[in-house]
């Protein structure tokens, strides 16, 4: 079942990316693109920390990597199905 997770509140607008300069619609785009990928790609068994982590460790590489604009989405989605696969792992050892 999925846990109660609310993706919206986690988007960010034009005004949030304000520090890539003139890219900063197109970097609020492209965040929000990941993770509203990570929304569509995660588990049944994902719960809302889980969820909450990926969206976090997004959060912090998207502006401390500002590559990450240059992604297809190809490799979006390898960056994302990685993200999703530590934080799972992470929590499988904290629970071991």
């Amino acid at each position: 079942m999925f846990a109660e997770f609310d993706i919206h509140s986690y988007l960010v607008t034009r005004e949030d990316a304000i520090f890539f300069d003139d890219d900063a619609e197109e970097a609020a785009d492209q965040i929000n693109e990941m993770l509203h990928h990570i929304n569509a790609l995660r588990a049944d068994d994902d719960n809302t920390e889980q969820l909450e982590e990926m969206v976090r460790r997004t959060l912090y590489d998207w502006i401390e990597e500002p590559a990450l604009l240059e992604l297809s989405f190809d490799e979006m989605d390898e960056y994302v199905q990685n993200l999703m696969d530590d934080v799972r792992e992470q929590e499988e050892e904290q629970n071991e």
